[in-house]
């Protein structure tokens, strides 16, 4: 039980109405009834005296834990102790609150009922007919439904049908299945969402994630949504519903709205979500309040990426590249709230304020940073080192560039017969892979693969990936590998651009190259090819046969010479 039974703003009650509050938590509810008539006549006068919403949290011995006071129109509900809400469980509490008026469960309340995991919640009205009630709580999913529960309300009701036994047992008899006896109801609906949740379980691997998406405009929404559900499924989650809004800007303070926001967390609650994606960012303050109102876990669409990257990267470049931008973007979402502010270290000797611990946690993050710059720093020069001789021999350089996921590790793999990783998924290759390539005449070329593009790039992984973005930069030319089964190839191609352009290589020479085209049909190929670039190639790079006018291509551009010879000896090679 709290120390402070009456939660609520009480600053100006009359002392009678502060104790007739206070005597509520010593009544006691019998066992088999939701609520007794006694206690609800008490507390329906008390809240027509206030004026206000008065609410009871009870556990399931019936002893009242919490008396809430609202105003006239809710109840804020206080954190609640649920030690039975995990493995599909209920919270062991149930939740009665008064109406004033004769409204039905508001949406607030039923996401107080999803969110909290509450055994049920009864809404007490007096009307001319008498005491009334409205029920509601959670309940199985219908069969073929992939949710882990649904909320379930029942039609108003006197409440003399849950105050007396013998109506209620008459009731479950017809079949209306109102929730008395209580305990029996308890324990066949809990047991129901505990076998729900264990088959739902068994049925679907990686986290169970909602997706939040504002779209503010543009016509790309379908490719964007589809990129989410991509960067679901390479990040190990299990992408359960994606949600959009449509509307000028995401809200400041809540990114899709407080009502829609509740609205959101029955439908995440009901199918079992753990974690919820929003797109685009957060700010650190819509991040703290989301996650407050939800009790999930809440990252953003660069979160994610993040991780992906993390996932990926297998070098100590490619390691130290990924905690440097994840602590960049992590920094500033470093707000302190509740006791986290509480000052933890004194200074020497005790005295003085000492640091909260958000200040310590900051002062170590970037502590960290400089030393992950001073490590990227050297490991920039011994890149360029090993590029000045490249210069030197005379060895050109052709990078491999493009957005993620359009093959650019296959080209690599099939153009040099290298055994780079070449996943269908987005960021399959993090750390740069540098390959040589021989030609006839003793020519040879160095061919690097690189990580994928995509829109919006955080810039955290910009900035931390320059050391390899430099060597793109200084390239002798780009080869531009595009999806072209893809309906967004446009737009992916702009996006490349772009970001060529930031990094310094926008004027390196460039090839582009269609890939995937076996995904196409004939016609298709065709009207590609014909509203291509003049200079476009156009490929599938399983198939070696249809990179020879590239390999031939490459040559030329590097030599100055055109196809000097037949390129037998680079099938063989």
């Amino acid at each position: 039980m709290t120390s402070t039974p009456v939660h609520g703003d009480t600053a100006n009650l009359k002392p009678a109405h502060a104790r007739a509050l206070g005597r509520l938590v010593t009544r006691e509810v019998p066992a088999e009834q939701v609520i007794s008539q006694v206690l609800a006549r008490d507390l329906l006068e008390l809240s027509e005296t206030l004026g206000r919403q008065v609410g009871l949290s009870i556990d399931r011995r019936g002893r009242v834990l919490q008396v809430i006071l609202g105003d006239a129109h809710s109840v804020t509900l206080p954190e609640f102790t649920r030690a039975r809400g995990a493995a599909g469980r209920l919270g062991g509490v149930r939740l009665i609150v008064t109406h004033l008026v004769p409204d039905p469960l508001s949406r607030e309340e039923l996401a107080d009922l999803a969110k909290l995991r509450l055994d049920l919640i009864a809404a007490l009205h007096l009307g001319p007919a008498g005491a009334q009630v409205d029920l509601a709580s959670l309940a199985p999913p219908p069969p073929g439904s992939d949710d882990a529960f649904t909320v379930r309300t029942w039609p108003r009701v006197p409440l003399s049908l849950l105050t007396r036994a013998a109506e209620g047992e008459a009731a479950l008899e017809r079949g209306a299945g109102y929730p008395v006896p209580f305990p029996e109801f308890i324990r066949a609906l809990e047991g129901e969402l505990v076998a729900r949740r264990s088959r739902a379980r068994l049925e679907v691997k990686g986290t169970r994630a909602m997706v939040l998406h504002v779209h503010t405009g543009g016509l790309e929404v379908e490719a964007r949504q589809h990129e989410m559900r991509e960067l679901c499924r390479t990040g190990g989650v299990h992408l359960v519903e994606l949600c959009e809004q449509r509307r000028k800007h995401p809200d400041p303070r809540t990114f899709f709205g407080q009502g829609k926001l509740r609205e959101l967390l029955v439908r995440a609650l009901e199918q079992d979500v753990e974690l919820l994606i929003c797109d685009p960012d957060l700010t650190p303050s819509q991040a703290r309040v989301i996650a407050e109102l939800t009790d999930l876990k809440v990252i953003d669409r660069t979160t994610l990426i993040l991780d992906i990257f993390a996932q990926h990267a297998k070098s100590a470049d490619g390691k130290l590249q990924v905690e440097l931008a994840q602590l960049r973007y992590r920094l500033p979402q470093m707000v302190g709230r509740g006791v986290m502010m509480s000052r933890l270290a004194g200074g020497i000797g005790g005295r003085g304020p000492g640091e909260t611990k958000l200040e310590i946690d900051r002062r170590r993050a970037k502590s960290r940073i400089t030393e992950l710059e001073r490590q990227l720093e050297r490991l920039r020069k011994q890149r360029a080192t090993r590029r000045s001789r490249r210069v030197k021999s005379g060895v050109p350089v052709v990078a491999i560039v493009g957005y993620t996921n359009a093959g650019k590790s296959t080209l690599l793999n099939t153009v040099t017969g290298a055994d780079v990783i070449a996943e269908d998924k987005l960021f399959a290759t993090l750390d740069p892979t540098v390959r040589r390539l021989r030609f006839p005449r003793d020519r040879e070329l160095v061919l690097l693969d690189t990580v994928g593009f995509i829109r919006d790039l955080p810039p955290a992984l910009t900035r931390a990936f320059t050391a390899t973005l430099e060597e793109v930069a200084e390239a002798d030319l780009l080869l531009l590998v595009v999806d072209a089964s893809d309906p967004d190839r446009d737009q992916q191609v702009r996006t490349v651009e772009g970001l060529l352009g930031e990094i310094g290589a926008g004027e390196v020479p460039r090839l582009s190259i269609y890939n995937k085209c076996d995904l196409l049909d004939a016609d298709e190929l065709a009207q590609r090819e014909a509203a291509g670039e003049r200079d476009a190639f156009f490929i599938s790079a399983h198939e070696r046969r249809s990179l020879r006018p590239l390999v031939s291509a490459i040559e030329e551009h590097l030599w100055e010479r055109g196809r000097l010879e037949r390129l037998e000896s680079y099938e063989a090679s």
